[in-house]
């Protein structure tokens, strides 16, 4: 695998660079700091996967760069690391062809972790942004004053559903089946007026639920 790093610390760039050796199989890193630099690079490199901050000191950057990499590099995976959960440049840059979001405070497994499923073919972003771009589209939580009342394992549920887990996942962090987790999901959008579990997940937050 070829990647490159944009980013203008050059700390950030080298704890990236130690992130991808211990997760891939590394032919080449390419480390830069500027929107520049990295269209220069892509063209040369062609890379398999690219990570880019969004706060860099020069343009292109931000959408702009995001959606010229992405048609230098129609093959290669476009992941985003920020400090800063920025809801609607997120969007853009995922309309522009991102592959994925992450904050820089996710721990160096989680961020392991999302970049492999991401070379796969997932979309994944970090629950923070996420939580982010759900709120922008649904917008607020209901100001109806109600009180929403969970049973000790539907928080258990709820709390794992906020860490991104599945179904499966659930039922073997607290030792039930499959069908009751979807059972108490089930439950959590009926009692949160939610449509989906990330919907859930951002009403539970701004209710004060987690």
């Amino acid at each position: 695998m070829k990647a490159l790093i944009v980013d203008d610390h050059s700390i950030a760039r080298r704890g990236i660079a130690q992130l991808l050796e211990a997760a891939f199989e590394l032919e080449e890193v390419v480390g830069v700091q500027d929107g520049l630099a990295a269209v220069t690079s892509v063209r040369t490199l062609q890379p398999d996967l690219v990570i880019m901050d969004l706060q860099l000191p020069e343009n292109p950057r931000g959408v702009a760069l995001c959606a010229q990499l992405r048609n230098l590099a129609p093959a290669a995976n476009i992941v985003i690391v920020t400090a800063f959960d920025r809801g609607g440049e997120i969007k853009q840059c995922l309309a522009a062809g991102a592959d994925g979001a992450l904050l820089k405070d996710t721990t160096d497994g989680d961020i392991i972790d999302a970049l492999r499923r991401i070379v796969t073919g997932e979309v994944v972003i970090s629950l923070g942004i996420a939580a982010r771009l759900a709120t922008d589209f649904v917008g607020v939580l209901r100001g109806d004053d109600e009180v929403v009342r969970l049973t000790a394992r539907e928080r258990e549920v709820l709390d794992l559903l906020a860490e991104g887990c599945s179904n499966r996942e659930i039922g073997e962090r607290l030792v039930i089946s499959e069908a009751t987790v979807k059972d108490f999901v089930g439950i959590l959008l009926r009692k949160l007026g939610a449509s989906s579990r990330l919907q859930a997940v951002v009403r539970a937050s701004e209710a004060g639920l987690l």
